[in-house]
Parts: C-alpha cells; sequence; structure tokens
C-alpha cells in the first residue's frame, strides 16, 4: 500500500485553493476600496449655502462616482456654543430629509454618501442646514432649527 501523505492528499489541496481563492478575492476587494480620493477641485459646485444676507459660506461639491461630497468653507459662521451644524438633503420625491453630515468651520471636509444620496444630489433638491447639538441630530431627521438653505444646481 502506498502512503499518499500531506502532499497527495486532495483534502489538503482543496482547503489550500479555498484559502488562496478567499485570500485573492480580499486582496481584490482591498484594491478597489483603496483608490485615491477624488480632486474635488475638478468636481462640480452643486450647492453654495448662504447666510441671510446673501454671502457665502459653505461650498457644496459632488464626486459621484466616489459618492463622497466635499463641503467648502467659504467664510467663517461659528456656531452658538455646543451646536454644530449639520447638513441635510430634501429631495422632491422623498417624504424624509437624508443626513449627509456635519459641516466644517473651516477648510475643506470630505463626506462620504451613499450612492443614493449621490444619485439624489445631482437631481433637482434642496440642502438645508439645522442647529444640532455637538455631534449631530440624535435623530434620523433634524432635531434643530433649519438656519440656512440652498437649492440644488443640477449636476448631470
Amino acid at each position: 500500500m502506498i502512503t499518499v501523505g500531506l502532499w497527495g492528499s486532495v483534502r489538503f489541496w482543496r482547503s489550500a485553493s479555498a484559502v488562496l481563492a478567499t485570500l485573492s478575492l480580499a486582496l481584490l476587494v482591498a484594491v478597489i476600496i483603496a483608490r485615491d480620493p477624488p480632486a474635488f477641485s475638478s468636481e462640480p459646485v452643486i450647492a453654495v449655502i448662504r447666510d441671510r444676507k446673501q454671502r457665502p459660506i459653505w461650498a457644496i461639491r459632488l464626486a459621484r462616482a466616489a459618492h463622497q461630497i466635499a463641503a467648502d468653507s467659504l467664510r467663517v459662521e461659528p456656531p452658538p456654543a455646543d451646536h454644530v451644524y449639520q447638513l441635510w438633503l430634501l429631495a422632491p420625491d422623498s417624504a424624509k430629509p437624508h443626513q449627509l453630515g456635519l459641516l466644517p468651520q473651516s477648510g475643506r471636509k470630505p463626506i462620504a454618501v451613499s450612492p443614493e444620496n449621490a444619485r439624489l444630489l445631482s437631481g433637482a433638491g434642496e440642502l438645508v442646514v439645522s442647529l444640532e447639538p455637538t455631534g449631530g441630530s440624535p435623530q434620523p431627521a433634524a432635531s434643530g432649527p433649519t438656519v440656512f438653505r440652498a437649492t440644488l444646481e443640477r449636476s448631470d
């Protein structure tokens, strides 16, 4: 009788193949996810949020393929103590607002959005900014008052 051993075992090779296939798939996913962030300066401005005197505060840019927006602070508009500004999307075909993220006080802040929100942001709608407690709204909708608004500019 011939002893097959570990190297001649079909079971060993099947297991090794499964492990190598899983590692290859994980590496492929890591390469896809680890792409460079979008160059937001070349992306279209989809909305400019202005104060009551029509002075611009934030410019919102959309990198639709990357499912990200960038909020560029154009002028410092400090919120009251223990509060932040939170950005929401009001789409005409949606009954509820879509939470997008907290706005920066200065500089540029990239914000990841869902593929659905990225699609909605390239259509008709409105962005609203609410005044929320530190950390953002504790609810799925705005808990504080709306303080700024902007109409989406079509970016098709």
